[in-house]
């Protein structure tokens, strides 16, 4: 699966708030709450026997995977018997051989006997919309794609409770998919009553969109994107415009259980590109948008100083600050790009054999120290840059000097707290503490004990040190924007309290 190493960023959003309304008799079920940290995969899932192993040592608990419509119907025929089921036999396997992992397979990408006429020819081309979505109903082997997906979900609803519809169908150059919003909009049903069809128990995840959703919907409502040519349609507002005016919509949840955002480079933009879709989602699905999930299917940071990466440290600072902005936003799960580096973004460089140090920062900090906090509150800041207030990442005066988070869990047992500088110069600040002794933390998990004086830690914050982001080019209009930017804050810094047992 093809990924831009520089490609900006994706997501914001109010804080989910999900709770039970009305009074009820019974109770209901005590449900786990879902654990946020999941892993992007590529062919190395399949073929190393390692790589299962690796991503749950590192700490996540759900792979993403290329499953797709195009691998197994490559060739024309509808007898479901005859369709390549390889990869979801592997995915039966590694289930019964790694109970604790979960999967979220992507249906998407049309072979191209399966397109609509127009569509590019070739051996690669994926990117076409396929043939018979307006057949109803959806599982009927007329409708290409809802057939695929209707026995797809039947055969392995065993092995698999949660499917994404395709992938970046909003990305600028109809890498994946050829059309917009609109277009999308029979896609998208097609998949949700196919699934829905084959198990009523499983989640839908609507397409993971890109960069070109968020910037689109800034440049709509003519807010500052940031970019100097964004695109110039929202592709989830336009597949929001035409759900609404179906019928069966509502009663259908408008055709998705989960939103999906991508989010690459600039660590607070999974606060606001996840503020963009649930703004939108309010706007045009009402109370149901309060509630809907959002997750990250992909993010990441080039290790590699460039226009939008940075060094290894800022790398290891991305992992940390990115969870803080997306958990304020209302994130429910965290989808690293990725395991290994094919794409320049891994926490390997080969699995097993050479890991980067950035892996300590994910499995030792991130998901040993993070990973089971289940409330978020910001003490100072800015919450992400403030895009859909109007705020450009290149003009900072939305900057306050430094962002504090508080995070608990264990019913307030276990508290961290989070620092890092938003500007390139350092400063000492004061944080509230609850005890009189806790263990500071830095990106690579070295330790040493903090204590509190006059109920407060002092800390002294390094100044911000990535300087990257489209006014850093030779590009006029990039330069016009204003100032390069800093896409993490400085070095992280973690205070790590633990109640004593009562």
């Amino acid at each position: 699966m093809k990924r831009r190493i520089g490609i900006l960023y994706c997501v914001l959003a109010l804080l989910i708030v999900i709770g039970q309304k009305g009074i009820s008799l019974a109770a209901a079920p005590a449900t786990q709450p879902e654990y946020p940290l999941a892993m992007c995969s590529n062919g190395g899932f399949w073929s190393n026997k390692d790589y299962p192993i690796a991503l749950l040592d590192a700490g996540a608990r759900t792979v993403r995977v290329d499953s797709s419509f195009a691998a197994a119907r490559k060739v024309a025929g509808n007898d479901p018997d005859k369709w390549n089921w390889s990869e979801y036999d592997s995915l039966r396997r590694l289930r019964g051989k790694y109970p604790e992992l979960q999967f979220l397979p992507i249906f998407g990408y049309c072979p191209e006997w399966a397109a609509e006429p127009g569509a590019p020819k070739g051996p690669n081309s994926i990117s076409g919309r396929p043939r018979g979505l307006d057949v109803t109903p959806t599982s009927d082997p007329k409708n290409l794609y809802g057939h695929f997906v209707y026995e797809t979900v039947r055969r392995y609803k065993d092995v698999c409770k949660d499917w994404e519809s395709w992938n970046e169908p909003d990305l600028p150059g109809h890498a994946f998919f050829i059309g917009n919003g609109k277009d999308f909009f029979l896609v998208q049903k097609s998949c949700y009553l196919s699934a829905k069809a084959a198990d009523p128990t499983c989640r839908v995840v609507f397409a993971g969109q890109c960069y070109g959703t968020a910037e689109g919907y800034l440049k709509t409502h003519n807010l500052n994107a940031p970019s100097p040519a964004p695109p110039q349609e929202c592709f989830f507002e336009d597949y929001l415009k035409e759900c609404v005016k179906d019928p069966d919509t509502k009663a259908n949840h408008y055709y998705f259980d989960v939103m999906n955002q991508h989010s690459y480079s600039r660590a607070s933009d999974l606060y606001d590109y996840a503020a963009i879709d649930r703004k939108l989602m309010v706007d045009y699905l009402g109370e149901e948008g309060k509630t809907k999930p959002i997750w990250v299917t992909e993010m990441g940071f080039p290790d590699k100083v460039g226009l939008f990466g940075g060094t290894e440290e800022e790398y290891a600072d991305y992992l940390l600050q990115s969870f803080a902005w997306g958990e304020l936003a209302g994130v429910q799960k965290f989808f690293h790009f990725q395991l290994d580096d094919s794409n320049g973004l891994g926490l390997y460089h080969e699995v097993p054999a050479k890991p980067k140090p950035v892996l300590v920062t994910y499995r030792d900090v991130l998901a040993k120290e993070l990973g089971s906090m289940t409330s978020i509150k910001q003490l100072h800041g800015n919450a992400g840059v403030g895009l859909v207030d109007g705020n450009s990442p290149y003009k900072p005066t939305w900057q306050t000097g430094y962002n504090a988070f508080e995070m608990t869990a264990g019913n307030g047992q276990r508290r961290v707290l989070m620092a890092f500088a938003d500007t390139d110069k350092g400063i000492t600040v004061q944080l509230p503490a609850k005890a009189a002794h806790a263990t500071l933390v830095d990106r690579y998990n070295h330790r040493k004990a903090i204590d509190a004086k006059d109920g407060m830690y002092e800390v002294k914050l390094e100044g911000a040190t990535n300087v990257a982001g489209w006014p850093s080019t030779d590009d006029p209009k990039a330069k016009a924007m204003g100032k390069p930017e800093h896409l993490v804050g400085g070095a992280t810094v973690l205070i790590v309290e633990v109640a004593a047992p009562k």
